[in-house]
């Protein structure tokens, strides 16, 4: 959802819905919103701008002009249950291992379009996040129906469930620490 309009230039009739990042009062990273919600979110006094849209983007009503607003900050710390909906375990895709590894191959760093068990499928290697690897062709046809150690290969990462959220969490921190 995040950048579903990236590629688009800001008009009068689309930035009402272009996501905005809403951060907790502790500004761990919550969910996007579309723009309208965060704007009343701002205006209500809920919330505060972090970041602003760049370039600037005025949005006015008849007494009141605020720029569009890239990240929000709610003032009042909001708890959650911490439920992890992605882990390990979980079973993977093949468009997903691709995505999380970057497609890179995980034995040699070159660029990979397969997916490789490091515990082969033939020996009860699940579909789960932990036991698959982007893989290059030469390198998954090299591993075969090998354990890596067998193969003599070495992996290059741990696979791990892909955590959008953590993922955007270290990028507001990232951001807070250049303007500070």
């Amino acid at each position: 959802m995040r950048f579903r309009h990236a590629d688009k230039a800001l008009t009068p009739d689309n930035w009402i819905s272009r996501p905005v990042l809403v951060l907790n009062a502790s500004y761990e990273a919550l969910t996007d919103i579309d723009a309208d919600r965060a704007v009343v979110l701002l205006t209500s006094g809920v919330a505060e701008s972090v970041a602003d849209h760049e370039p600037y983007f005025p949005i006015r009503s008849q007494h009141t002009e605020i720029a569009l607003p890239q990240t929000i900050r709610l003032l009042r710390y909001v708890y959650l249950d911490h439920r992890v909906a992605v882990h390990d375990d979980s079973r993977a895709t093949l468009a997903g291992v691709l995505r999380r590894d970057a497609h890179r191959c995980g034995y040699c760093a070159d660029w990979a379009r397969t997916v490789d068990h490091i515990r082969p499928r033939s020996r009860g290697g699940p579909n789960t996040w932990s036991n698959l690897i982007a893989a290059c062709a030469p390198c998954n046809t090299r591993k075969a129906d090998r354990t890596p150690e067998e193969a003599g290969m070495r992996l290059l990462w741990e696979p791990k469930a892909p955590d959008e959220m953590a993922k955007r969490q270290r990028q507001v921190w990232k951001d807070l620490a250049a303007t500070a």
